[in-house]
């Protein structure tokens, strides 16, 4: 009777196990970078009743990807991404469902893409250009990876800057549909 309960509790865990990696791999590999962009732009309109980048949004298309982000669609299963359409905004946020064996590459490619912007806004100080670079990551799950240059400012002068909660809010969403 002790080895019939051994035996049953055994089983049960092992199926447990496989059902929780089985979910864990499903949903990964149904959702699209455009699902996931999504998530990052509904935990937005919730706080702030607009997507994270207010500036004159300019749809991410195959020529932008290729060129502003050095990513070639033959690397990518899917993405989705705006950029700020005011020269003077340094916000982007592209997420991409890289293909097999091209994780590394995008992510590379992203944070080469992060690093230009950081140089081409270094100088120009307005509209809390610095603290969103600053606060700017680019992150992976699973088979995705996304560049996080995102946050609202305050409408009030006197406080400071800071875009971190942002872009952890942009994470975490991220994370949760890509996962």
């Amino acid at each position: 009777m002790k080895r019939f309960c051994s035996l049953i509790l055994s089983t049960a865990a092992a199926v447990l196990i496989l059902l929780t990696f089985n979910g864990c791999s499903v949903s990964s590999s149904n959702a699209t970078a455009e699902e996931v962009y999504d998530a990052i732009d509904t935990a937005f309109q919730d706080k702030y009743g607009h997507g994270p980048i207010p500036s004159s949004p300019i749809q991410v298309d195959g020529t932008t990807l290729q060129e502003k982000f050095h990513l070639s669609e033959d690397q990518v299963e899917s993405y989705k991404g705006t950029v700020a359409g005011m020269m003077t905004n340094c916000d982007e946020l592209l997420v991409v469902k890289a293909k097999d064996g091209q994780l590394d590459k995008v992510q590379s490619a992203l944070e080469q893409a992060l690093q230009e912007q950081k140089d081409a806004f270094a100088w120009y100080a307005v509209m809390d250009n610095p603290e969103r670079l600053e606060s700017a990551k680019v992150v992976t799950e699973g088979d995705f990876a996304a560049l996080l240059l995102v946050g609202i400012s305050s409408e009030d002068p006197d406080t400071t800057p800071d875009f971190s909660s942002d872009v952890s809010m942009a994470e975490e969403a991220f994370r949760q549909a890509a996962g």
